[in-house]
């Protein structure tokens, strides 16, 4: 049973929607004109909703996690039964056909995100789906550790050396709270990819309507040096209840510090994870965005050992596709 398609009125989520990137405020931040939004939902045969789809669809493409790194199928129980997740599977994309799709384009989340989603990808690799995309993943699982000092110790060696070379209190860490606060971090994130030849794809001003817009799952944050300098900062989505994901950091080119600070700005990222009840840290994608020479997405080689020196696990990261019948 489907309770229909609702357009791109900035609303609140429905019970349904628990990904961030599904939400239809998210949505209304990035749609034009000519597309429309639409979210699906699907109930059992006693009536409890299952789950749901969420996605945007323009010229006969309906695309889930549009403008976003993923957004993925949402279950409102985190464990489901394979027929369940087969019945949500079925019925959304039937409703997704009606609406006008010719093809449809999931941008899945990592695995970790939730207990389900492995039975989720194994459903829709079974109904024809096809992997577009592949990308390299890490996240932290914070699962079992109790508090930083924990996760500080469980660190090998290199990693907790780098944090010692900075005194406790020679860094300090808050929250960006105001429009001078959020353009001074943006400002740091921007010069760190200047710095490597990228440019940030998020504009300062987008993200000052995003966090007004989904607050308080938008968040931004520095780390400082005593005389107040902003040397790093981080960008954090919290995409479901129990998961925030890094969606930019860095430290400032010219931060003029004997040692890098980025070690102690995921200390920090850790710290608050764990005093807000987050058990995965997805820390984004370690992959270049162009084919490498052999074809394919190529790893970024440096990010991801960063990654796996403060504890990071991975995975790939899919793109699904599937051309829909008439």
């Amino acid at each position: 049973m489907v309770h229909g398609a609702v357009h791109a009125e900035p609303t609140a989520a429905s019970a349904a929607t628990r990904t961030l990137f599904n939400d239809r405020r998210f949505h209304a931040l990035n749609v034009a004109p000519t597309e429309r939004i639409e979210c699906f939902e699907v109930a059992g045969g006693n009536g409890r909703v299952i789950g749901s789809l969420s996605g945007v669809l323009c010229g006969g493409q309906f695309v889930n996690g549009y403008s976003a790194p993923y957004g993925g199928l949402d279950l409102v129980r985190s464990r489901e039964t394979p027929a369940n997740v087969a019945r949500l599977v079925d019925e959304v994309l039937e409703q997704v056909r009606v609406a006008g799709a010719r093809s449809v384009t999931l941008r899945l989340p990592p695995a970790a995100l939730g207990e389900s989603e492995g039975l989720i990808l194994f459903t829709l690799l079974n109904r024809g789906f096809r992997i577009e995309r592949c990308e390299l993943n890490q996240h932290l699982d914070l699962t079992g550790i109790g508090d930083v000092a924990a996760y500080r110790a469980a660190l090998k060696s290199p990693a907790r050396r780098a944090l010692g070379r900075f005194g406790a209190d020679e860094l300090g860490w808050s929250e960006a709270t105001d429009h001078a606060a959020w353009e001074r971090c943006y400002q740091v994130l921007a010069a760190n990819r200047a710095a490597k030849g990228r440019r940030l794809s998020l504009s300062l001003e987008y993200l000052q309507r995003a966090r007004i817009a989904l607050a308080p799952a938008v968040r931004m944050f520095e780390l400082r040096t005593r005389a107040g300098s902003t040397i790093a900062a981080a960008l954090i989505y919290r995409v479901r209840s129990e998961c925030d994901l890094v969606v930019a950091w860095g430290e400032r080119p010219d931060h003029g510090l004997r040692a890098s600070p980025m070690n102690h700005l995921a200390l920090r990222v850790v710290d608050h994870a764990l005093a807000s009840g987050v058990r995965i840290v997805d820390l984004g994608i370690s992959n270049d965005s162009g084919p490498g020479p052999g074809g394919g997405l190529p790893p970024n080689g440096g990010l991801h050992q960063f990654k796996q020196s403060i504890l990071a696990r991975t995975e790939p990261r899919l793109t699904l596709a599937k051309e829909l019948h008439p």
